[in-house]
């Protein structure tokens, strides 16, 4: 059904920001190998039970196919890029302590604009 070595992209399908983020992996994602899910689909918590009970709402996360590990917000891009042939050489230079530290901060100020934008909370759980 799903790649083995893939990653699981779960995402706010009402969250712009989250649906541009998507929209980037999935553009440079030509051989398939990200599987992209939006979090209000109710299946993602039998394909994803690691995720239940984590914050979601308003944030893109990521769940490893092969080992079930779980990352979220900025820290899924430089795994997700890995995956990715003709974007992979980007990985470890994100992964480097200052460009880890500035996306980061870029996507936290992004959920911040949010919140102002919208008034709310970005980030709640969407398993209730």
């Amino acid at each position: 059904m799903f790649p083995r070595s893939g990653l699981l992209i779960a995402y706010d399908a009402e969250c712009s920001f989250c649906c541009r983020v998507v929209g980037h992996l999935r553009r440079r994602d030509r051989q398939g190998r990200l599987v992209f899910f939006p979090l209000q689909n109710r299946e993602l918590a039998l394909l994803a039970p690691e995720l239940a009970g984590l914050p979601l709402q308003g944030d893109v996360h990521a769940v490893d196919l092969e080992s079930r590990e779980v990352w979220g917000g900025a820290d899924l891009i430089p795994r997700a890029l890995a995956r990715l042939p003709r974007w992979r050489w980007v990985s470890p230079l994100l992964r480097f302590p200052v460009a880890a530290w500035a996306s980061r901060l870029l996507w936290r100020r992004q959920a911040e604009a949010r919140v102002r934008k919208f008034g709310r909370q970005p980030f709640r759980d969407r398993f209730d």
